[in-house]
């Protein structure tokens, strides 16, 4: 029976590569959400120098469609995002899959190579021991 262990190092190498780049999408979507966090603290301080002012810019107003554009195109990133980590996910659960079919495969060719090499010893020592019988069974006549 062949080896499996080549295979088993292969996919676990890219089940390391593929926790990898998942871990780098969750950082991404992690610096997506800062990035708007500080947007809306950036709007609504504007918002408030402007109250606290008590007058209305003319740009205040180009100012919030501009905001309103980047958290249209953030969203539409973090959307974008989510999809790559789904695929990620599933890529890494594939891997993962084909990983323990082997891992599986490997660990059964080893249980029944232990058993036949437990059947051999035992017909080695069941011979030895009927030599040994017929041996002395020699002897006494």
């Amino acid at each position: 029976m062949a080896d499996l262990s080549v295979l088993i190092r292969l996919h676990k190498y890219e089940l390391d590569e593929k926790r990898r780049a998942l871990s780098e999408l969750h950082g991404q979507m992690a610096e997506m959400e800062r990035r708007r966090r500080d947007l809306e603290r950036s709007f609504e301080a504007e918002k408030e120098a402007i109250r606290l002012n008590g007058d209305v810019h003319f740009t205040f107003a180009q100012y919030a469609e501009t905001v309103r554009q980047q958290q249209r195109d953030m969203i539409e990133e973090e959307q974008q995002l989510e999809k790559h980590i789904e695929k990620a996910k599933e890529d890494l659960m594939e891997t993962f899959s084909e990983l323990k079919k082997y891992e599986m495969t490997q660990e059964e060719r080893e249980r029944l190579e232990a058993e036949e090499q437990a059947i051999k010893e035992s017909r080695e020592m069941d011979a030895i021991g009927l030599e040994g019988f017929r041996r002395k069974s020699d002897e006494n006549t």
